[in-house]
């Protein structure tokens, strides 16, 4: 009878030795799958941030990339599955695509100066005028569009030749007095010519019959 409950307790706690064996290796896997899941999302994550670098924009694009950065990551902190980390730090990537760098600003502002000083407003008339602010909006927006210089030069160096087109206010007041004094050349030759001609009818009754 002793044996027996001997060995009945022998076999309980192997049984519970083999529990608690079991147990700690489907801890041991679970750990293991753990630490597994959080080095893909910090290799994620450390992917994310080496292809965006928020110090390559300025402060208002810096706070909507670090919102981007900031929304992907914890959406990568949730994920489990590798291909879904990819695509968060893809689209990610693509979403702040979209900014400009202050390089690129830069570029476009230093284009836009150099486009507005190839020509003043202040040297045409108002007509003109209106004519040449549209050239300089249509071509600022181009430039805002591209980032290479050979083709900012190109759209400014086309303005220019737009701009020189137009005749300036000096231009026109110089036709203007030209045209004028002709203007007034030939009123003084009609007159001279009149009174020339009026000149050969005047005389007396007998001059005319003698």
């Amino acid at each position: 009878m002793i044996f027996q409950k001997l060995n009945a307790m022998k076999k309980s706690t192997a049984a519970v030795l083999a529990i608690l064996l079991t147990a700690a290796c489907i801890g041991d896997v679970y750990q293991a799958h753990q630490a597994e899941i959080a080095a893909m999302q910090n290799q994620s994550v450390a992917k994310m941030m080496e292809a965006v670098d928020p110090g390559a924009y300025r402060e208002a694009e810096q706070k909507e990339i670090q919102k981007i950065l900031d929304s992907t990551e914890a959406a990568i902190r949730e994920s489990k599955d590798q291909a879904e980390m990819d695509a968060l730090v893809e689209k990610a990537v693509a979403d702040t695509a979209g900014f400009k760098t202050d390089a690129a600003y830069t570029k476009e502002e230093e284009g836009i100066a150099k486009l507005k000083k190839a020509v003043d407003l202040d040297l045409y008339r108002e007509a003109e005028q209106k004519e040449i602010k549209k050239i300089l909006d249509s071509t600022e927006a181009a430039i805002s569009e591209t980032e290479d210089q050979a083709e900012i030069d190109a759209l400014i160096e086309k303005a220019a030749e737009k701009f020189a087109e137009f005749k300036t206010d000096a231009e026109y007041s110089e036709e203007e007095a030209v045209a004028a004094a002709a203007a007034a050349a030939s009123r003084k030759k009609s007159k001279k010519k009149k009174s020339s001609g009026s000149k050969g009818c005047v005389g007396t009754g007998s001059d005319v019959f003698n």
